[in-house]
Parts: structure tokens; sequence; C-alpha cells
């Protein structure tokens, strides 16, 4: 099957329907207990009103920070209704959950193809040069780029587990399909946090942005059980400033050059191909066998020949977009709508 048909459907459906179905008078249930997906541990009531995004807060276990998340389901949500996906959207450096909200069309997407959509909200910190700006807890922000009196961070991943333990617990969620997507700092927290200590929540993830996996070895970015490894879907711009900056201090790009996209330049440039081997090797492929695809839409790598066991299919795919900066592509700020993509490619796994 090409799998670029069914983002192509998607796309059409989301031209069609981006009016929001909205009902007129929304009623708010309260927050009570559904069946839940199995045992979940410390969760927390959710609020919400279908199709309307709302506020949530709750104190986690691990820290007395209270924690925030923007909630959305459907208009037509109902607990009568066949169990919904859920996505959960993580915001880049700087940002938050209601920025994720309005700079993405995850929101149009939920009302259209009636899946629940959560955007929770990362800690500001004091940084070393000065400001103070929202960070997700990975391990370079804690080494690198975190202020010491800051230290110890929050513990974003006791965060993200409760808030799935609530909609678990809460809403008539589809916990075999449970997804997640991140831009920047956002999307080095999926890959290096959720895939290490949530492979048993998320069956497939996303990200944009950001300059790869920083050093190390592929065994520190195992899943913590040795077993629950999940496909991953990554892009990247040719004018990604972030990456093109790290590039450049690498010295393997000159001041105002892109980023490369014919393959033969990506496997010889160090800073963008490093990377890649390495988490290719952290999600348990074998390195060495890919496949590509260069057009004028991206330049793709794709990794599917497993060298570790995982509990079903997997892959991990790379674009680089042409034109494209430090972005989510989504909304007005690139050529292409990667939401209807990310979406359709998330859903074909389970786990």
């Amino acid at each position: 099957m090409n799998i670029m048909s069914i983002p192509a459907i998607l796309t059409l459906a989301l031209a069609s329907g981006s009016a929001q179905r909205v009902p007129t008078k929304p009623q708010a249930p309260a927050p009570v207990p559904v069946s839940p997906c199995g045992p979940v541990g410390t969760s927390h009531p959710v609020g919400f009103t279908p199709g309307v995004a709302t506020t949530n807060t709750f104190i986690t276990a691990a820290d007395p920070d209270a924690r925030q998340y923007l909630i959305r389901v459907p208009s037509t949500y109902s607990t009568a209704h066949a169990p919904y996906p859920v996505v959960f959207m993580l915001h880049g450096t700087g940002q938050t959950a209601q920025i994720a909200l309005t700079n993405t069309t995850w929101n149009q997407a939920s009302e259209v193809l009636d899946f629940i959509v959560v955007y929770p909200q990362a800690l500001p910190y004091l940084l070393l040069d000065g400001t103070t700006r929202t960070k997700w807890h990975t391990d370079e922000v804690a080494a690198n780029v975190v202020d010491p009196s800051e230290l110890p961070l929050a513990d974003d991943v006791v965060f993200i587990r409760e808030l799935y333990n609530s909609l678990a617990t809460y809403l008539n969620i589809d916990c075999t399909r449970v997804y997640a997507s991140g831009f920047s700092n956002g999307g080095a927290f999926v890959k290096t946090k959720l895939h290490v200590d949530l492979g048993d929540v998320f069956a497939a993830t996303t990200s944009a942005g950001g300059i790869g996996v920083g050093g190390g070895t592929a065994a520190q970015y195992y899943p913590t059980n040795g077993f629950d490894f999940r496909p991953h879907f990554e892009v990247v711009g040719t004018l990604d400033d972030n990456k093109r900056a790290n590039c450049v201090a690498l010295g393997d790009l000159n001041p105002g050059d892109l980023l490369p996209r014919r393959v033969v330049d990506v496997l010889a440039t160090p800073c963008v191909w490093d990377p890649l081997v390495l988490y290719t090797d952290a999600l348990g492929f074998n390195s060495a066998t890919f496949t590509t695809i260069e057009n004028p839409s991206y330049t793709q790598f794709l990794w599917n020949t497993i060298a570790l066991p995982s509990p079903g299919p997997r892959e991990y795919r790379f674009r680089i977009l042409p034109g494209m900066t430090h972005e989510y592509p989504s909304g007005t700020n690139y050529v292409v709508d990667y939401v209807p993509i990310f979406y359709s490619w998330m859903m074909q796994y389970t786990r």
C-alpha cells in the first residue's frame, strides 16, 4: 500500500472539515471514572467539555509544582462511542500548551477524525543564557542548559505517566492507540525519555526540529524493560537554524550553508548522519540497512530491519524538508501540514 495515499485522503478531510463542529451549548460531564484500560497507578480527575479545549492542573507524586495541560475531546464524545485514540502534543522551548494548540492543526484533526488531543506544559527554568523559559527535562537540558540553581529538574516522565493514567481512568480512550508528537525540546523529550521510560504507554511517536541525539551510546536510549521498542517518524528542515548552528559548531557546515538534502551529502555530513545512526541503533534497528527517497517534497531515510525484538512491527522514518525553518510543520508555517501525515502514520501502530 502506498502510505502517502492515506495522508492525502486525510488532508482532504481536514480541508473540508476546517470549521469545527462545536455544539451550541456544550455540556461538561463530571469527572466520573470509566472502565480503565488496566492497572494505571496514580491518576487525577479530568475536566473536559466536548469540542472545547479545557485546562486541567494536578500535582504529581514526584514534585510539588502544579502541572498544567490542555485537553480537547471531539464534540461528539460519548462513552458509548468506540474508544478514542489519544495524541500527546509536546511544545518546544519557551512555549506553552496554548502555543502548541494554536500553532498546529491537531485540534481540527481531532474533530474530523474522532480522537482526543492533549497538550502538556513544561515548567519554566532559569537557563545559562540568563533567560527563563519552559523546558522538558532531558539529560542534555539538565547537564548543559539550565542554571545549576534549578537542579534537580521536575520529573516530567512521572507527569506524563500520571496524565496518561488520568485519561485511562476518566475518559473512554483506546489504550492501544496512544501516541506522542513533539517539537524541538519537546521532540527531544519524546525521543529520549518517552521511548526509554514510557514505551509501555505510547504505540508510536513523531517529532520535528531539534539537533538529534546528543551523543552517548545506543544502549542508554533503549527502553527500560529492554523490549518496548517503538516506531518513530522525524522531520527537520533545510533551514533549521538550530540544527545548522550545531553543524557549524562541529565544523561540518560553513555559516550560511543549508542542511544537505542529497542522500550522498547526508551520508558525508557527520553532524546529520552520526545522530541518525546512533538513534537508529537505539531504536533496535540494523543501522546499516535502509532505503531512501529523493523527491522535490522531501528526502527520506527509512530503517525497518530489526536487530532487537519488540512487541510488534516498527520503523524509523526520517525526512529532510526543503525550505523549512525551525518549525513544527502545521497550519500556515509550511507548505505541507504534517499533522494528518503524522496521524495516519501513527495509526498503523498499536501496542
